[in-house]
């Protein structure tokens, strides 16, 4: 496409949302005193779960610190690998004085029983600074923060604000902890694909927890509901607990699903325990009732058949941040003086095909802005764009 006609697109797009993406601020400041670095940091990881993004996350973390010296030359590896194994490349590619990436202290929240996790972060001597990606885990560590013996910084939580890890983009609930804030990150998702594809009802599904809430955006949404005036459907389904669980998680879903569409225009396929592949089958009757779907978790899901995508998170960003950050802790800034505020730039993803199979009306200048647009229907947009170009 033409570059003025994209650009002209784009910045309409842009105020459109009021964001200014893909930027921090309060690293430099001529006011800042000078720091002294740190010594012997001593540094764990914890995730929330065996989830692709915080693997995706971690390497372009490690990308961005071997880039900038703190560790040897880091090759990333093609698709995702477990979080644990990004983590093993990082310590072992290690090569500054003032900080150690601890091996043996990585931890996966999600496999551990409550006491568990009270004996082994209540007594993590050996560390001075966890790493934490997801919701769940952040949350677990600030409801026992007196507890701790280390700092932790979270990142991959969908909104720290609402999920109680921290009070608001500059408070924080004590003086160990940082997490990463993106403002509006879920509301601007729900309110771009409203501008889109102004919709009378929504349904969602999300498990019944207070964790789950916030990751889902419901309070976003509902916020939005209130503005626009539309109606929310929702139903619960826990998510699986363990692998044997998954048959029992997806039935439900697909159950949840079906009940949902003689009531709403599109539908919500919120962050859960989703694997890709299932998305086909669990979403072929609800296309097939002419739904509007809309992904909140990624462009992935878009690739197997969901309508649209509006990026909320962003691995190479979000891990570029996460290393930034890092430095600035080793450098001397304290933990709750690091600024929180980070903003993901918004991407637009579609599938063509699920939008002609369910009769959506996406307008030409949508199509023009789309970051990447899937399905076997591709070629002939190519070609309107080529036509419209002329």
């Amino acid at each position: 496409m033409g570059s003025r006609k994209r650009a002209g697109c784009l910045a309409v797009f842009a105020a459109a949302v009021f964001l200014t993406a893909g930027t921090f601020t309060g690293y430099c400041s001529a006011d800042e005193p000078e720091r002294v670095a740190r010594k012997d940091v001593k540094i764990g990881c914890i995730i929330a779960e065996e989830y692709g993004f915080f693997s995706e996350q971690l390497s372009a973390a490690a990308e961005s610190l071997s880039r900038q010296g703190l560790i040897g030359k880091y090759d990333p590896p093609e698709g995702v690998r477990p979080a644990q194994e990004v983590w093993d490349d990082i310590c072992e590619l290690q090569q500054i004085e003032n900080a150690e990436f601890v091996k043996e202290s990585f931890y996966n929240t999600d496999q551990m029983e409550e006491s568990e996790m009270e004996d082994v972060f209540f007594h993590a001597s050996d560390v001075d600074l966890m790493l934490v990606l997801g919701t769940a885990a952040g949350v677990w560590l600030t409801e026992n923060a007196g507890e701790l013996p280390f700092e932790y910084m979270v990142f991959s939580s969908a909104d720290p604000i609402s999920g109680g890890i921290v009070k608001s983009e500059t408070e924080r609930f004590n003086d160990i902890s940082f997490a990463h804030v993106d403002p509006g990150r879920l509301g601007r998702q729900t309110e771009l694909a409203y501008e889109i594809l102004p919709f009378d009802s929504i349904g969602v599904v999300y498990e019944d927890s207070e964790a789950a809430y916030s990751y889902s955006g419901i309070a976003q949404l509902e916020a939005l509901s209130e503005e626009k005036g539309f109606e929310i459907h929702r139903l619960h389904v826990d998510e699986p607990s363990k692998d044997n669980d998954y048959d029992r998680y997806y039935n439900e879903l697909k159950a949840a699903y079906h009940e949902l569409i003689p009531d709403i225009d599109v539908l919500y396929i919120t962050t859960g325990m989703i694997e890709d592949k299932m998305l086909p089958w669990l979403l072929e009757e609800v296309h097939e009732a002419g739904i509007i779907t809309v992904a909140e978790t990624a462009e992935s899901q878009v690739e197997q058949g969901a309508l649209m995508h509006i990026t909320m998170t962003d691995a190479p960003e979000e891990g570029g941040f996460l290393a930034q950050t890092l430095i600035d802790y080793l450098n001397g800034t304290p933990i709750n003086e690091l600024d929180q505020v980070f903003l993901i730039t918004p991407h637009i993803s579609l599938n063509l095909d699920t939008i002609e199979k369910v009769g959506a009306k996406i307008p030409m200048s949508i199509y023009l802005i789309a970051d990447k647009i899937y399905g076997q229907k591709t070629d002939a947009l190519s070609g309107t764009e080529k036509e419209n170009e002329s």
